[in-house]
């Protein structure tokens, strides 16, 4: 692979981690602004190299959960109604206001603070079905 290839690449992920790609044109305008010379072709072959998937409208990386997406760093249940997530410091409101806007019938309402985000649920098994939508593959239904 050449290294033009090989940075190209890079920058693409870098794009897909930290910005709302939500088409290949897209994709070729961020490129073309930071000088790569690209079509729409080439992008579409370097998105199957990667690994890339459109989720919800964007693209992201195929390895990427619905949680690193959004900036989830863990989520743990604390009582039977409420979930409690941690994000990084100052993204709790982004994530939360990202959180409500996916639609998931189980999450009642959100709170955020700094880096906390308080999830509202209906019951404990909403609390699991919630990780578990989130990619959280280590969710347990812990505090039944």
């Amino acid at each position: 692979m050449s290294e033009t290839k090989e940075s190209r690449m890079a920058l693409i992920r870098r794009l897909l981690i930290n910005l709302e790609v939500p088409s290949q044109e897209a994709l070729v305008r961020e490129l073309t602004q930071a000088g790569f010379a690209v079509t729409q072709s080439s992008i579409s072959r370097d998105l199957a190299d990667i690994g890339v998937e459109k989720v919800r409208g964007r693209y992201v990386l195929r390895a990427a959960t619905e949680a690193q997406v959004l900036g989830i760093h863990s989520a743990r249940p604390a009582g039977p109604n409420l979930l409690v997530l941690r994000t990084s410091v100052g993204a709790a409101q982004v994530v939360a206001y990202k959180l409500d806007q996916l639609g998931l019938n189980e999450i009642v309402g959100t709170v955020a603070g700094d880096d906390t985000i308080f999830v509202a649920t209906t019951g404990t098994e909403d609390q699991f079905l919630i990780m578990k939508a989130l990619g959280l593959a280590e969710a347990t239904r812990k505090g039944r």
